[in-house]
């Protein structure tokens, strides 16, 4: 699971003099960063919906609203947020790069797990034209591929995906395919066990 910083969206929230009933918008931000740092997923979900009914620009409010469902395994519920966050990026919103390599990589895996496998491939397409070093992208394109019973292009994009491994976030690593649900269907196949020892697994 990537590492999420809430930090930067007191940065992008403009004055944080709007009101929020009694309090500002930065009060409310202030409670949304406590409670996510706490791991109070759903506490921080109230107040990060609070904050996109009256900054419904901020592309890191929206995002944030993304992982808060994303970390209470709401899949379906974290895809809007998400969306709408890349909708506001595409539309001059700015996010640095690693922010952006994690909206992609929690909607990719909300998609994915949510059986919406045509948006996770065309989601994860674009990304690698417009990201071709970052491995998770690959990594999830293996498991789409997996979900349609395709072998050869989830060892194809697994080996791709490893060649790319020092390109990881900071802190991040990659995932072991042998303890992947995505993978288990081949965990005694001897192409996926081959592979596995090439990328130095035993």
């Amino acid at each position: 699971m990537k590492r999420l910083w809430l930090v930067c969206l007191a940065a992008c929230l403009p004055g944080a003099v709007v009101s929020l009933g009694q309090e500002t918008a930065g009060e409310v931000l202030d409670k949304a960063r406590q409670e996510f740092t706490a791991g109070r997923y759903a506490a921080a979900e109230i107040h990060l919906r609070e904050l996109t009914k009256v900054v419904p620009q901020n592309v890191q409010v929206h995002a944030y609203l993304g992982h808060a469902l994303f970390r209470q395994e709401k899949f379906a519920e974290a895809i809007g947020p998400y969306e709408k966050a890349l909708e506001l990026e595409a539309g001059g919103a700015k996010v640095s790069e690693q922010e952006h390599r994690i909206l992609v990589d929690q909607l990719a895996m909300s998609y994915g797990i949510g059986g919406q496998i045509k948006k996770a491939f065309a989601l994860l397409d674009e990304a690698i034209r417009q990201d071709p070093d970052y491995p998770l992208n690959y990594y999830n394109l293996a498991c789409a591929y997996a979900e349609q019973d395709d072998k050869a292009k989830v060892l194809s994009n697994l080996d791709l995906a490893f060649q790319r491994k020092a390109n990881t976030l900071q802190g991040e690593q990659m995932p072991d395919p042998r303890s992947d649900s995505s993978f288990q269907k081949y965990a005694r196949d001897p192409d996926f066990v081959g592979l596995m020892k090439k990328l130095g697994y035993q």
